[in-house]
């Protein structure tokens, strides 16, 4: 019994010791939970709010960053067509992307995760999101490329 208890409890500190710096940069929906939870309590400003509720700005600086991503993997010669998946992006306060949850949809085409989780994490390491905060935010949607919306009122 005392074997039981002392398991019970290691795993229980175990838990309270995750934090979300233990999640990589670009990781998986789904996966490491613990992890995921604490940092969506860091980053619990949305992208809503820290476009001081303008929804027309909070669209318009995701459709950005959805063509810049869909641009840089032009450029790499990157095939990203077909792909549509779930995105929860964190950002610093300065726009900075600190870390992306995905997971590929089901009617998606069929991606490596190894080559979805490099391309994430070099568009990552390489842009800066228009939209600045006083606090971290962040902001979780579906994405499909290519890219076909316009930017709202045009």
């Amino acid at each position: 019994m005392k074997n039981m208890f002392t398991l019970i409890l290691g795993t229980i500190l175990s838990f309270s010791t995750i934090q979300a710096q233990d999640l990589p940069m670009v990781f998986e929906l789904g996966t490491q939970e613990a992890a995921y939870e604490k940092l969506n309590e860091m980053y619990s400003q949305s992208l809503l709010e820290a476009s001081n509720g303008d929804i027309k700005l909070a669209f318009d600086n995701w459709l950005h960053m959805m063509g810049e991503m869909e641009a840089y993997a032009k450029k790499i010669r990157f095939d990203i067509k077909g792909i549509k998946l779930w995105l929860h992006v964190f950002w610093n306060e300065d726009g900075r992307i600190a870390h992306i949850g995905y997971l590929l949809r089901p009617e998606s085409r069929y991606i490596d995760a190894a080559e979805i989780g490099a391309f994430l994490k070099t568009f990552m390491d390489r842009y800066e999101f228009p939209q600045k905060s006083t606090q971290k935010f962040s902001h979780y949607t579906g994405a499909s490329f290519p890219v076909y919306s316009e930017k709202a009122g045009e």
